[in-house]
């Protein structure tokens, strides 16, 4: 009964908490019916199907089945520091974590990617127009963050693409134009006499 206990009270700091992410966001993503949907279903399955007549089972599965349907009730968006994701407490997701934030028209809405050179991206989609959501970034994205549109982000991938292919093309010459490439032992060896007959 113990491990139950400290389980739901685990359980409950972390809903407690994922409630107070909850109040910090300024826009939704797009709601998703069929999220919520699956989400409680698959709660209402897990409960149904392994129902036994040990109570602290049930208990277990009471706790599994409220973790289970949280993530299709809890909404993701955006706060005024920090992107709101299920599980993101305290100062996991900060704007300023990230490099750059993109934001592209879609045929649904507006698609945000949240762009890090360390921890790669990720992305969400909105309701609400491009603009709308550009004018909050501008308000509230940290100076070391660069807002890009998807051109914008195009035009830089394209130009850093052509600096690594420079880069390397400019190594591969340095190699291959060095003064001892391709230079057998015994040509060495000679060169090496030649300059002690010289000197």
């Amino acid at each position: 009964m113990t491990d139950v206990t400290a389980t739901a009270l685990l359980l409950g700091g972390l809903l407690y908490l994922e409630w107070q992410q909850q109040r910090q966001l300024q826009i939704k993503t797009k709601s998703s019916w069929l999220k919520v949907v699956v989400a409680i279903v698959a709660a209402l399955l897990i409960i149904a199907l392994f129902w036994s007549a040990n109570t602290i089972s049930n208990l277990r599965l009471v706790i599994l089945a409220i973790l289970v349907a949280s993530v299709g009730l809890y909404c993701q968006g955006l706060g005024k520091t920090k992107v709101i994701t299920y599980g993101s407490v305290a100062h996991a997701s900060d704007y300023r974590r990230y490099d750059r934030v993109i934001t592209e028209t879609i045929k649904q809405g507006t698609m945000v990617t949240f762009w890090s050179k360390k921890g790669g991206s990720y992305s969400l989609m909105f309701d609400h127009p491009e603009a709308d959501i550009r004018q909050f970034f501008k308000e509230n994205l940290p100076q070391n963050v660069a807002l890009l549109t998807a051109e914008e982000w195009a035009t830089l991938e394209n130009r850093d693409a052509q600096d690594d292919r420079q880069r390397q093309a400019d190594m591969l010459a340095a190699i291959r134009n060095r003064p001892q490439r391709n230079r057998l032992p015994w040509q060495e060896r000679e060169r090496r006499s030649e300059v002690t007959r010289k000197a």
